[in-house]
């Protein structure tokens, strides 16, 4: 082969190599890999992709040529995360009402109310916490007009399809908020909340004749679909009294239940485990900020997970999901084994919310993944490369393209005559 035509040849690799679709199979090596499946990492792994799906993880490994190989050496890597309570698709701008799909203020619709409809795939606020690993959530409806806020949706921030799956959860609220909407008692919304659940058992459109106050048939027909699907149903509630309400609520009609919030959740942690109930935390939460939550305390979740509890994590603010790994790091601060916080962020997130095929590396699972300079659970630590479905994430978002923009301060060419 002459000079020139090995030139040739080696122009056509490199190109090849540096312009590899993004869903090319890929080879990350030499990291520290933490599978989640098994208690320990694996020092200096491969993990072969293909297909969007973990094809082989382990020590020594052959890397097929037409892989495209990322040296991994030093870093550490991790399933991507789960957030458990977010508003994606659903809120742009606080303070801007029309950005704003996530809650119903006037319109009496409660449980029907499916927020799926309303969701928008082009919002800002994806690529940025997509950069810090968020790679799934659930986009669910805010407190409104009723207790019962209307149903969730599963979505995922990669590039590819957002909606993953509709009517996943039906959110609800118990606490000071509802027993204002219910007519000022917590009694009230519990009363309310158990004869609706009983009646949507036996709900009948020809039959049912509703009342002042009640839920209308679509309402209703809601409900009972969702009495059926076996999906969670999730309370936002603080007191220890109302989650033991909770807990009546959902053993009484088969449900399975998930606490979002549980300030004093520490209190009844005993219940909340034999109940199968699994809590979704705010390890920020320190300050009796009201009446409900006078015995919030940081160790919450440290308390809730020795008791057998499954503990999964929110920011509580989808503009800011992107600190999700932090607030693990917090609940590990306050006591909770680092494996259980990363457990949580991922395999137990993935677990609550039914998404069978994602949390984990291992063999077949979905390729969600992450690539860390460091501890994901510390504050100095950054992803270095996000991984959706075995697709190489573009590492940028309107705030650095922004900050691209507005680096050179020089006057544009138009003010310099």
């Amino acid at each position: 082969m002459s000079v020139l035509r090995a030139a040739k040849v080696a122009m056509v690799l490199l190109v090849w190599l540096f312009a590899a679709p993004a869903w090319a199979e890929l080879a990350l090596v030499g990291a520290r890999v933490y599978t989640v499946a098994e208690p320990e990492p694996l020092e200096g792994a491969t993990v072969l992709i293909a297909n969007g799906r973990i094809e082989q993880v382990g020590m020594d490994l052959s890397v097929p040529f037409e892989y495209r190989r990322i040296d991994a050496g030093g870093k550490i890597v991790t399933p991507a995360f789960i957030e458990s309570y977010s508003h994606f698709g659903l809120i742009e701008i606080e303070a801007e009402a029309t950005t704003n799909d996530a809650a119903l203020l006037e319109y009496p619709l409660g449980p029907a109310f499916d927020v799926s409809l309303a969701l928008n795939p082009a919002s800002t606020l994806i690529a940025v916490n997509r950069m810090d690993g968020v790679s799934r959530a659930i986009t669910a409806p805010r407190p409104g007009v009723d207790a019962l806020a209307g149903l969730a949706s599963s979505v995922s921030l990669g590039t590819g399809t957002f909606l993953l799956e509709p009517k996943t959860a039906l959110f609800g609220h118990i606490g000071a908020a509802s027993a204002e909407l219910a007519g000022g008692s917590r009694a009230a919304v519990m009363q309310r909340l158990r004869r609706a659940l009983d009646e949507a058992a036996r709900f009948s459109p020809s039959r049912y004749r509703p009342g002042p106050g009640d839920y209308s048939r679509h309402d209703m027909a809601a409900l009972k679909a969702f009495l059926r699907s076996g999906k969670p149903l999730v309370l936002a509630v603080e007191r220890a009294a109302e989650i033991q309400q909770a807990i009546s609520l959902a053993d009484a009609h088969g449900l399975r239940l998930i606490v979002l919030g549980g300030a004093e959740a520490w209190r009844v942690r005993d219940a909340l485990a034999a109940a199968g109930a699994a809590v979704i935390v705010r390890t920020h939460d320190n300050l009796p900020r009201s009446f409900e939550t006078l015995g919030a305390r940081l160790d919450n979740a440290a308390l809730l997970h020795e008791a057998g509890v499954d503990v999964v994590f929110t920011a509580a603010e989808t503009h800011n999901a992107r600190n999700l790994r932090q607030l693990a790091g917090n609940a590990v601060a306050y006591g909770m084994p680092w494996s259980a916080a990363l457990d949580g962020l991922t395999r137990r997130a993935a677990q609550v919310w039914g998404m069978d095929d994602v949390g984990t590396l291992t063999p077949g699972s979905r390729a969600d993944l992450v690539i860390w300079n460091g501890d994901p659970l510390e504050l100095t630590t950054w992803a270095e490369q996000v991984i959706i479905d075995g697709q190489a994430m573009p590492m940028r978002s309107r705030q650095t393209l922004l900050f691209e923009r507005y680096r050179d301060l020089s006057k544009p060419y138009g003010y310099s005559r």
